[in-house]
């Protein structure tokens, strides 16, 4: 009998098919003769492990799942041999290697911890003696001085690979710590994970902390450059990394990376017993992002903290000269970045964004891009100098950028100043002309808690060229110290500064609310309010508030401050306000210029006013031609 073909394909079709490949399960006391009892030196049974997963790796079998189990109890490890590499040279834990589809798991990081022994050797040490090493300042780098902690899981050439549930002790406290090996500081390894040339990596519910050097580092050289598109997926999620020695986490290379709900907090704070001070090695940061031989882009960091580091929270500070873009597309989305005794945040790369994150403490510099993509941005984010333990924030201002950026970028964002000053913010530009270069505030909000001048030396606020629109409102906070007629001179918000000669602008449509009592907004330079608005309808508006006052004041003797108001613009200076026209102070008014009753107006004989197009200067006959005092403001 002959079969339709047909026939004899709908039968070989319905022939049984594969099922999913079945797990192997292994467990690390059962299966390579760990024990777990927090006194007996559990190294070799982890080693054991990875040489079976790493042999496993190169079979027929390699791609089937596989799980790694630790259960409860206190792995000691931590081996250190005399050899050829150095004076003592640490092995690394659990080295996994070509690894696919494997999953590392503890019962959780509360009862199943990985711990360094105690007394390992950390740093440089004679090789003849044994004893502490101080080598001469600079760059010391003899291996035959250096003795390192290795590295607890490391990840090389991986595949699909999940860390769970563990906590992971470099126990630095107990390490026998001697000099610096490197450029600053101990740069030898003792890290908690390292992972290099991998994808599919995760990290879940795990504690990472009291390590020589980082928590973690992430290391591939996979991405062709910034253009690649391909992603690496390297996820941390609901873990700690804090109280390491140089980083929480260094991300050194990596296309592809997200951290969930993870701490990188309290680097370089861990005090060492012998040293009788805490291990500290630059840069202290929470988190580094510093592209080696490489680059690091599409990075997001979501409900994180990164606070009370030894050094910065965030740091990723670009090469001094002429580099090409090393980083793009670095988000940090509702995080909390807290510095006590350092910068909040300190960067320069490009492609930063900070989305509803929380910044306590001074964030330093941003970027000097040269397109917007590399411009550092804020959205709807809340500046603070909130106090930490008892600790004040670290920062005479909120944000301090001197000539170093370009370009910033804040929408919707709160500035309150309780301590110190406001903002102290001058971009890097070239001339009058670089537009691109200017600062841009939309929809913002600048409070002023503080009685009197701000601690540190200078204005409460130094803004060179800032650009407005929106609303932006400049207030007197709900703070108990926000009580105007303090005494000491009136604190000053500055627009304008020599060394970035940009005017200040409000853009039309848009509107600036002055209402900072006891204090005065000086322009130095030049302020446009609506200057070549596109369309007849939209208009600008500033506003004076009682007790405020807005003065037009030369930087130096032959210089001038000048006032523009465009046709759609509206200066209002309200009752209890005061409008201060200093010596060669210049206002050109084609819009409107009101003087409420009840405001103050002041005018130099040398400084001018005048109108020009349908433009009206309207003071109040019951304005007050005279400066307020003190009391007044």
């Amino acid at each position: 009998m002959r079969f339709p073909v047909f026939l004899l394909l709908g039968l070989l079709a319905a022939g049984p098919r594969p099922g999913p490949l079945a797990m192997l399960r292994k467990d690390l006391k059962k299966d390579f003769g760990a024990v777990g009892d927090g006194r007996t030196n559990d190294q070799a049974a982890f080693v054991r492990a990875a040489a079976f997963f790493n042999q496993r790796a190169q079979g027929p079998g390699g791609d089937a799942p596989a799980l790694l189990f630790i259960p409860r109890g206190v792995y000691v490890v931590g081996q250190q041999a005399v050899g050829p590499n150095g004076y003592r040279w640490g092995a690394d834990v659990l080295p996994l290697v070509g690894c696919r589809n494997l999953t590392v798991a503890g019962a959780d990081s509360a009862r199943t911890e990985i711990r360094y022994a105690a007394g390992l050797r950390y740093g440089s040490f004679d090789p003849a003696t044994g004893r502490v090493f101080q080598p001469p300042p600079g760059y010391f780098t003899d291996r035959a001085y250096a003795a390192s902690g290795g590295t607890c899981v490391r990840l090389e050439r991986c595949e699909n690979v999940v860390v769970a549930d563990l906590a992971l002790n470099g126990n630095s406290p107990q390490l026998a710590v001697g000099g610096a090996w490197g450029d600053t500081g101990i740069q030898l390894p003792f890290d908690g994970v390292f992972v290099t040339d991998s994808r599919g990596v995760t990290l879940r519910r795990v504690a990472v902390h009291h390590f020589g050097r980082d928590g973690a580092q992430v290391l591939n050289h996979l991405a062709t450059g910034l253009a690649d598109p391909a992603r690496e997926n390297i996820r941390f999620e609901n873990s700690t990394f804090d109280y390491n020695g140089r980083q929480g986490l260094s991300l050194t290379g990596v296309h592809g990376f997200r951290a969930d709900h993870c701490s990188f907090s309290h680097t370089a704070r861990a005090r060492n017993a012998g040293l009788g001070r805490v291990l500290f090695s630059n840069p202290a940061a929470g988190v580094d992002v510093e592209p080696e031989g490489g680059t690091v882009a599409h990075l997001a960091f979501v409900g994180c903290c990164f606070v009370d580091n030894g050094g910065q929270g965030l740091v990723s500070d670009r090469p001094a000269g002429s580099h090409p873009p090393a980083t793009a597309d670095v988000r940090l989305v509702d995080c909390t970045l807290w510095g006590t005794t350092n910068w909040s945040a300190w960067v320069t790369q490009p492609g930063f964004t900070f989305e509803n994150c929380r910044v306590y403490g001074a964030f330093v510099h941003g970027c000097a891009a040269a397109t917007a993509a590399e411009a550092t941005r804020f959205v709807g984010c809340t500046f603070e100098d909130r106090s930490y333990a008892g600790r004040p924030a670290l920062g005479p201002g909120l944000l301090l950028s001197d000539r170093h950026a370009r370009g910033l970028r804040f929408a919707g964002c709160r500035f309150v100043a309780t301590h110190g000053a406001l903002l102290r913010a001058v971009p890097l530009a070239a001339d009058a002309a670089d537009s691109a270069a200017a600062f841009h505030f939309r929809g913002c909000t600048f409070e002023w808690n503080a009685p009197g001048a701000p601690v540190a030396p200078g204005p409460a606020l130094l803004l060179a060229g800032p650009v407005f629109s929106g609303t932006t409102v400049f207030r007197t906070g709900p703070g108990p110290n926000a009580a105007a007629g303090a005494p000491g001179p009136p604190p000053a918000l500055v627009l304008g500064d020599v060394r970035a000669p940009l005017p200040a602008v409000l853009w039309a449509p848009g509107r600036l609310e002055l209402r900072v009592r006891g204090a005065v907004t000086l322009v130095r330079g030049r302020f446009d309010v609506a200057r070549g608005s596109s369309r007849p309808t939209d208009s600008a508006r500033v506003a004076v508030g009682a007790g405020h006052a807005l003065a037009l004041a030369a930087a130096a003797p032959g210089d001038t401050a000048t006032l523009y108001l465009g046709p759609t613009a509206r200066l209002v200076i309200e009752r209890g306000g005061a409008l201060e026209l200093r010596r060669y102070a210049r206002v050109v008014v084609a819009g409107q210029l009101v003087v409420e009753a009840g405001a103050y107006y002041v005018r130099d004989p040398l400084a001018t006013v005048r109108t020009e197009g349908r433009g009206q200067l309207l003071v109040s006959p019951a304005a007050v031609l005279a400066p307020p005092s003190p009391a007044q403001r």
